[in-house]
């Protein structure tokens, strides 16, 4: 009998905090000019070539080789997470979550194949799906496990490969198509590829999660999407503007409410999921903290999609103006349409 089946805790759980975090991100580097002067923006669809560097503010992404696989970038996040956290050992590890877009196989789960890389032996092994919001998702699952004594320590994981789709679209903006439907799938030109880790465990002090908000709008479900067709093509749309629009109309309603439900007046530091410079600023703008107070990735990365929030928490442990107490502040979202906003304290 697996021992992690029967784990009780033997005293209450006040939060649940991050132990410890890791990123894989790939050596390659897409830029951004180079991938619309590849399929010649400007001459066949009228669009600068400079378009998503200057407009979307993103310059470059990272690139997976073609063999690597979902786990393979994710068992690379986590074996890092593992590494830096000394005081828990891996078989204390009950759960294991796997939180990409895309996964390995489609069965067994993804999370499976994860758990045997790193020799864990968890009890509870998934797969969450969820396009960029699996992870907070994830977050959220982790700490319901956590504080009702199911388990004590959760690894949430993730391995993203967008870069596969930007690929293919740029083939198909190649061999040529409607201006308007361009315009529709230029999104998938702004992802990039990372893994992203996170242990999660039970916290006896104020350190840790607060309060998860989340909302879904799911009439908008179709602004973003993709599919592969039975005869091995893709097919889908990236509706930006809309999607950016919408999205931080429903980020904007829920600020006030959820710092009014931490009682927080102000934050130290500000996340916030990534689709490029609008998005960002606009977030900014709501005037929770300074800009100099956020983790800025999309310039250098691109969207990350469900990697995001790893990967600007693992960037944030990295500053040297980080205090005890410090209180963070959260802002996700993801296609459908899904949002969800969260405190953090250090």
């Amino acid at each position: 009998m697996n021992i992690h089946s029967n784990f009780r805790l033997d005293r209450n759980i006040t939060n649940t905090k991050i132990f410890s975090s890791g990123v894989y991100l790939p050596d390659e580097i897409a830029i951004s000019d180079h991938i619309f002067q590849e399929f010649r923006s400007e001459e066949k669809y009228g669009i600068p070539e400079d378009w998503m560097s200057e407009t979307m503010g993103i310059i470059e992404r990272r690139v997976s080789n073609e063999n690597q696989t979902p786990s393979d970038l994710a068992v690379l996040a986590a074996q890092q997470a593992l590494d830096s956290c000394d005081e828990i050992d891996k078989d204390d590890i009950g759960m294991v979550l796997f939180c990409g877009i895309e996964r390995d196989q489609p069965e067994p789960a993804t999370a499976h194949t994860v758990q045997r890389k790193l020799g864990l032996n968890a009890s509870l092994a998934f797969d969450i799906a969820n396009a960029c919001f699996g992870f907070i998702d994830g977050l959220r699952i982790a700490e319901n496990f956590i504080k009702a004594g199911s388990t004590k320590y959760v690894l949430i994981c993730t391995g993203e490969i967008p870069t596969r789709l930007t690929k293919n679209f740029v083939s198909q903006l190649k061999a040529g198509m409607p201006v308007e439907k361009a315009k529709k799938i230029l999104g998938f030109l702004s992802v990039g590829d990372a893994g992203a880790a996170m242990i999660l465990g039970p916290s006896d002090s104020a350190q840790g999660f607060q309060i998860f908000a989340t909302q879904s709008n799911s009439h908008h479900h179709n602004k973003c999407f993709y599919k592969h067709n039975a005869d091995g093509s893709v097919e889908g749309q990236m509706k930006m503007a809309q999607i950016v629009a919408k999205t931080y109309r429903m980020q904007e309603s829920l600020i006030k409410p959820t710092m009014n439900k931490l009682g927080w007046e102000t934050a130290e530091f500000l996340l916030t999921h990534q689709v490029g410079k609008k998005s960002f600023d606009q977030v900014a703008d709501a005037g929770v903290v300074p800009k100099d107070k956020m983790i800025k990735s999309y310039d250098l990365l691109g969207n990350i999609t469900s990697a995001t929030f790893a990967v600007n928490h693992h960037q944030l442990s990295q500053r040297d103006d980080l205090n005890p107490g410090d209180r963070v502040y959260c802002c996700y979202s993801g296609s459908g349409i899904v949002i969800g906003q969260f405190g953090y304290t250090l």
